[in-house]
């Protein structure tokens, strides 16, 4: 920026210091920024005008915790480059105007977001000589233009405030003194969107209209925009709302009750944006878990304010309690809990308002949640519990039975998220709430990895690691299917990142396999046989389980021989054949199986529903090293 008509030279090396460290660290103070000598400015044509009612919560707010956020700032001779025309107000003196012309403009700073939380400051500063909690200035990146910018904020696509987060709660639940009504009115009359609804009404007027009119002229273009932050915002609101939901399960009035909006309005706001998904993650596990007692003492104040003190309180003694991991894994198993009641109790009330018969869910209905389910068909004998993350693989197996038939349709070359998962943090959000909801039958039967992907692909690896970590601290048994052999470095790098790691505790409770057929040209980019057989010594000498899925088999005489190069470190056999058409017959089959009994050592051998209806077997005349799909390798 250009230093010219700068007021005095008395403070020129003050304001010259303070723009340099704005255009080096980007945040100053507004003690700095009077000291220097600097004007602040606000355009009174953007935002609404601040009332008294309002400062006072603010500047209550502001003394109890400090300066919560930066508050955006620009250049007066930024903002007069983009709007020619306009007029600024003096901060302090609301008399004083200045245009772009006016002597003063390089001494100007616009005050462009945070308008409300610096007058409160400034108030606040006047009134109580012992306030020092200092605010600061954010500059906004000088890349962006301003008018620009002011497009962005107004479509609040940085930031989720207190105002946002009340909208919404209030919309959701019919709360009748929200203006919020307007976006209900509007889905209505103009078939918009939740989000499309939600996205304007959080426009100024002047945008708001502009895209209205746009949408009505050509709706079948749809909005103008569709901001990600919205999106999230959305998600955040409908997750919290979902947790009041179950919090006041049994006192429905308390989740339009005020109290629990503003608690978690302050708790919100306290805390920084890099840590806001963070609070509202551990809020939502607050009020998912709060105790019945204690939600029917904060519902039986008279007051609001009385119902916020109580649910603080809790609140406080819910964040200590978390601070021990033991504490906190006792709290998500108590939230998956009261989500399976809640949902219950919504079923029941769902039942009771259908008037035609509803066959009843069956007793041995499989779980299918969003990262782990219970398998059918066959891959049911393969695993009693597996997790899906991904869909696709980038080894390009041309057996692959992901590439054909229905299963086509969702493959991919390169490994995506499961159309479930927002993101990743989500996927394993919903990996750890699904996880201590089936906690029992997991640590029974363990989880296997993964029927849709590869679990050690660099893709995959890092969300596995993550898996496997819950899995360890719950005694969950894991084993990992993979055609590589190049993730032992990186994946145990990931697994050892965490404080706390024990590897002796992944030794008990984690099994490697490896699929091995002696095949590499069918098997695209995987890594050769012989590398995953290195591989596969490797862990096993290091004291980890190892078995080899030897399925397909592409020719029974490659299969034997994979199986007898690995005899001395593979802790259990799985035989399957190709599920197409296949280049051997029965009696190829029936030698492969009586040379399979015929090895040293009686290594255990799990042969597929596949090879025993081909060859008519009866498992119970098998030898005893040949063992059931309910094989436990673990025990």
């Amino acid at each position: 920026m250009e230093k010219k008509n700068i007021p005095t030279e008395k403070t020129m090396d003050k304001m010259e210091q303070i723009l340099k460290k704005i255009e080096d660290e980007r945040t100053v103070t507004l003690e700095e920024l009077r000291t220097a000598g600097f004007i602040l400015v606000v355009d009174k044509d953007f935002g609404r005008m601040i009332n008294r009612p309002h400062l006072k919560k603010l500047k209550s707010s502001l003394k109890k915790y400090g300066c919560i956020e930066p508050v955006s700032i620009f250049f007066g001779a930024e903002y007069f480059e983009a709007y020619p025309e306009r007029e600024l107000t003096g901060f302090n003196d609301g008399e004083k105007k200045y245009t772009r012309d006016s002597p003063e403009v390089p001494a100007t700073i616009l005050v462009a977001d945070g308008v409300h939380r610096a007058q409160a400051h400034t108030e606040l500063l006047s009134e109580d000589e012992t306030y020092k909690h200092p605010l600061k200035f954010r500059h906004v990146e000088s890349d962006l233009p301003i008018d620009d910018w002011i497009r962005i904020r107004n479509t609040n696509n940085r930031n989720w405030d207190s105002k946002d987060c009340s909208r919404y709660i209030a919309a959701q639940t019919g709360y009748e003194k929200s203006n919020l009504t307007t976006a209900v009115k509007w889905q209505e009359e103009l078939k918009l969107g939740e989000k499309y609804a939600y996205t304007i009404l959080n426009l100024s007027d002047t945008y708001k209209k502009k895209m209205l009119s746009e949408y009505m002229e050509a709706p079948d273009k749809g909005l103008p925009m569709v901001l990600k932050g919205v999106e999230e915002n959305i998600d955040r609101g409908e997750r919290i709302l979902h947790a009041f939901r179950v919090c006041w399960r049994d006192i429905p009035k308390m989740v339009r009750n005020s109290a629990s909006i503003n608690m978690f309005i302050e708790v919100y706001n306290a805390c920084g944006d890099s840590m806001k998904e963070a609070v509202v993650n551990l809020l939502v596990l607050f009020f998912t878990t709060l105790d019945r007692t204690d939600a029917e003492n904060a519902a039986g104040e008279k007051g609001n304010d009385e119902k916020v003190r109580l649910l603080k309180g809790f609140w406080d003694k819910f964040s200590k309690d978390i601070e021990d991991e033991t504490l906190k894994a006792d709290y998500e198993k108590k939230a998956c809990e009261a989500e399976e009641e809640f949902d219950d109790l919504s079923g029941e009330k769902e039942e009771a308002t259908v008037s035609e018969a509803v066959p009843a869910k069956k007793k041995n209905d499989k779980y299918h949640g969003k990262a782990i389910y219970q398998p059918s068909g066959k891959a049911e004998e393969y695993s009693e519990w597996a997790c899906n993350f991904y869909n696709g693989c980038s080894n390009q197996c041309s057996y692959c039975y992901l590439q054909k038939g229905r299963n086509a349709k969702i493959y991919t070359s390169v490994p995506t998220l499961q159309k479930g998962f927002k993101d990743e943090e989500d996927a394993i959000n919903r990996f750890r709430k699904e996880m201590l909801r089936n906690l029992p039958e997991l640590m029974k039967h363990g989880l296997f990895f993964s029927f849709t992907t590869d679990p050690l692909l660099p893709e995959t690896m890092g969300l596995t690691a993550k898996a496997v970590r819950i899995c360890m601290e719950n005694g969950v048994n894991v084993r990992l299917l993979t055609k590589r052999a190049d993730f032992v470095e990186p994946f145990f790098g990931l697994l050892s990142a965490k404080e706390g790691y024990d590897e002796e505790l992944y030794k008990k409770h984690v099994a490697f396999g490896f699929t091995l057929t002696g095949h590499d040209e069918l098997e695209g980019n995987s890594s050769p046989n012989l590398e995953r057989i290195k591989t596969m010594k490797e862990l096993h000498d290091r004291g980890y389980r190892t078995f080899v899925s030897a399925e397909p088999v592409i020719d029974p005489a490659s299969s034997l021989q994979v199986i007898k190069e690995t005899l001395d470190f593979c802790d259990l056999y799985m035989v399957g054949l190709l599920s197409s058409e296949k280049d051997y017959g029965k009696a190829d089959v029936r030698n492969l199986v009586d040379e399979l009994q015929k090895l040293p050592r009686k290594p255990k051998i799990y042969l597929k529903d596949s090879v025993v209806k081909m060859l008519e077997l009866d498992r119970k005349t098998l030898p005893d090293n040949f063992v059931g799909s309910d094989y436990n390798m673990f025990n």
